[in-house]
Parts: C-alpha cells; structure tokens; sequence
C-alpha cells in the first residue's frame, strides 16, 4: 500500500540536478528506489503535477507546481491513467527514470 505520510521524500527533487541515475536512494527507506516524474498539464502557465516516490517501502509526495522550464513531458504516459497515487507511474518506472535523467542531463549540458 502507497503511504503519503512523509514529505521528506521531497529532497530527492531538491537534489534532482546531483542524482546522478534513477531508481535513486531514497530519503526514507536509503533504498534505490526513488524516482520523480513531473507532468505539465497547461503549457502557458506551465501549471502540472509531481509525482516523488520510492517502489521499495512505498513512500510518495504528489502535488501541483509550476514545472520548472526545463522539462518536458514524457510522450510514453497515458494521461488518463495519472492520478494522485503513483501505481501507473510506478508500472513504467524504467521509462519515467531514463526520461527524467534524460531531461536532467539535457538541463545541466546547457547550464554548464
């Protein structure tokens, strides 16, 4: 069962551009099972959904945000099937991991 209880799996976004792979340490458990997908839903205001969570001791964190601009949508997600719980998140992991580091690498090559 998904427990949205503890927000301190939210560091793993506040370290997202040092992680360097993903399924990442969780902050909770210090499994590699964490994981980050944002999803925009309004691409002029930028409003979205976060989704932060490890597939080991079943820990999220699901809110609104203004997604940063770096990021773009992972083509790969049927947006009928996101909600608040990250199951359908947690099912195509392996794709949400090598797009987020994929957005993450393209995001530090143009900063440095």
């Amino acid at each position: 069962m998904w427990k949205d209880s503890n927000d301190k799996i939210a560091e793993l976004y506040f370290n997202l551009q040092k992680i360097e792979k993903f399924p990442a340490e969780c902050s909770i458990c210090k499994e590699q099972g964490g994981h980050i997908y944002m999803h925009i839903y309004d691409e002029k205001t930028r409003r979205g959904g976060i989704w932060i969570w490890c597939s080991e001791c079943h820990s999220f964190f699901h809110g609104s945000m203004r997604v940063p601009k770096y990021w773009i949508n992972c083509s790969d997600i049927v947006l009928e099937k996101l909600s608040a719980i990250p199951t359908y998140l947690d099912e195509i992991k392996d794709k949400i991991d090598q797009h987020t580091m994929s957005v993450v690498k393209k995001c530090i090559n143009r900063v440095t």
